[in-house]
């Protein structure tokens, strides 16, 4: 889950940077930030990204591009809702890309991938469970954390290698044995750390998360 310039095509890189400036104008116009500011949670957001951050410098693979690493988004998704998770998550990037462990030519690729990605499967994952499920706090932690971010690491890895596959980066042989046979290992304890979290959050600190209501949750139940 980190793409380097020399594994992508030169249109390729052009075109994610396109994707990536036409996500980053949507988020900068319609994440709360005034909403932010009002409730004085700057300092827990960019905690946050720190966080993601430090999650992603903890990188092990053996070949290129197919690092293993946790991603920490469904967290920031549920916290602060999805601008301000891609806008997080961004800020993530930008500080380990400044730190050179991830290229910056390949930066959109790796915001599309890391960032725009799992936000997106937490939000699907998040407004599937309330609209077709009883509202109850065990359903939005073990659904919308737990699962929700099971789901979205599951499908950044596909994603990334499903990529470099189509671009012929790596041997499918390779692809599956080094990299999609670990999915599972990386699966769980991205649910587990993040539903736990999540669950910690709601009892000790629900104003911290914006997709959490007491109204549909807690109250009346």
């Amino acid at each position: 889950m980190n793409m380097t310039s020399d594994l992508l095509p030169g249109p390729l890189i052009w075109l994610s940077w396109a994707m990536l400036l036409v996500c980053l104008f949507v988020v900068l116009r319609h994440a709360p930030w005034e909403l932010l500011r009002k409730n004085r949670l700057e300092p827990v957001w960019v905690a946050g990204a720190g966080c993601v951050g430090i999650a992603w410098s903890m990188q092990a693979g053996i070949h290129p591009g197919l690092e293993l690493h946790l991603l920490g988004v469904t967290a920031l998704t549920l916290l602060f809702g999805p601008h301000l998770a891609v806008a997080g998550a961004l800020l993530a990037l930008t500080g380990v890309t400044v730190l050179g462990l991830y290229e910056w030519p390949a930066f959109a690729a790796n915001g599309l991938l890391l960032a725009v990605l799992p936000a997106a499967v937490s939000v699907w994952v998040g407004r599937s469970v309330f609209r077709l499920l009883p509202h109850n706090l065990f359903v939005y932690v073990f659904l919308s954390g737990f699962f929700g971010a099971m789901l979205a690491i599951a499908v950044v890895m596909l994603a990334s290698a499903s990529l470099l596959l189509a671009v012929g980066s790596h041997p499918a042989a390779v692809i599956s044995r080094d990299y999609l046979a670990m999915m599972p290992l990386m699966m769980f304890p991205e649910g587990f750390i993040t539903g736990m979290l999540i669950t910690m959050l709601v009892v000790y600190r629900p104003d911290w998360v914006r997709t959490f209501d007491d109204r549909f949750y807690i109250d009346g139940k």
